[in-house]
């Protein structure tokens, strides 16, 4: 058996041997998630890292039912919330999406998509009018307005923007915004950056979509997209492409009604609901 301690790092904690060596290390993060489910969720992430020596899968074994008790401690503080455990690693990472897909209760069931569209000149969109929605270009500027759209993108995701990030899109790539305003007040936004792919062919990159949450089945998020296809398509853009998480169900038929199909998938999650 080995020692479990907690570290003098937040939300980490460690193994040790009976020479009292550090042989491994987890990290635990509880964090409330993005206004993307159904109910409200509280995940709970974690990753377990040991050193390459003998024990290796006793060491985490034992750091992963340590992981699982906290997590559980964890759930009882969240009794209106769908709480969820996982570890995510990427697509490729064989040897973690076997260790934890072994685990009872994990599955395998979650992950992040990229979707893309191809775009063509004699497509026609149809954008419909939304009583008192204007719709508009930022050009991130105005520093009030910039820091509007932050605090609208950042209550709907936990991992939104900075002023500073949108000042850095901004000097740093070819790119262009489109906002949904009420009244003069931003209710939905549409980010797209232009890229190139490994043949040096553009492509463009959908770095953000959102709609307040009071706003949404109006049919805003699909005017951006729409609105946004007609800029690509005039700058001779041929292909969007997204990220996605597939338990984002609302998000992924927005995109689907719109044109958008699965190409890879780059992470997976595997965990159980508690």
């Amino acid at each position: 058996m080995y020692t479990i301690k907690d570290s003098e790092r937040k939300n980490t904690i460690e193994a040790y041997d009976d020479e009292e060596n550090l042989v491994g290390e987890a990290m635990i993060c509880p964090f409330k998630a993005s206004d993307i489910h159904e109910k409200p969720r509280m995940n709970i992430y974690f990753d377990i890292n040991v050193n390459d020596i003998e024990g290796k899968n006793e060491i985490k074994d034992q750091m992963f039912d340590e992981i699982i008790k906290r997590s559980r401690a964890i759930r009882e503080n969240y009794k209106d919330f769908v709480v969820k455990v996982y570890h995510c690693c990427f697509s490729d990472d064989k040897e973690n999406i076997e260790y934890y897909s072994s685990k009872a209760g994990f599955k395998n069931d979650e992950g992040m998509y990229i979707i893309k569209k191809e775009l063509m000149h004699e497509e026609s969109f149809e954008i419909k009018e939304i009583e008192g929605v204007d719709f508009c270009n930022l050009q991130f500027e105005d520093e009030h307005e910039m820091m509007e759209l932050v605090e609208k993108q950042n209550k709907v995701f936990t991992s939104g923007y900075s002023v500073e990030d949108l000042k850095n899109l901004k000097d740093n790539n070819q790119w262009f915004s489109i906002a949904a305003k009420h009244k003069g007040e931003i209710i939905g936004n549409i980010v797209v950056v232009i890229k190139e792919d490994e043949s040096k062919i553009k492509y463009a990159w959908v770095d953000d979509l959102f709609v307040s949450k009071e706003w949404r089945k109006f049919g805003i998020g699909k005017n951006l997209i729409l609105k946004a296809f007609k800029e690509l398509i005039a700058l001779g853009i041929k292909e969007s492409r997204l990220e996605v998480w597939s338990d984002n169900k609302r998000a992924l038929s927005a995109y689907e009604s719109v044109g958008y199909k699965f190409y890879k998938q780059t992470e997976c999650s595997i965990g159980m609901f508690l």
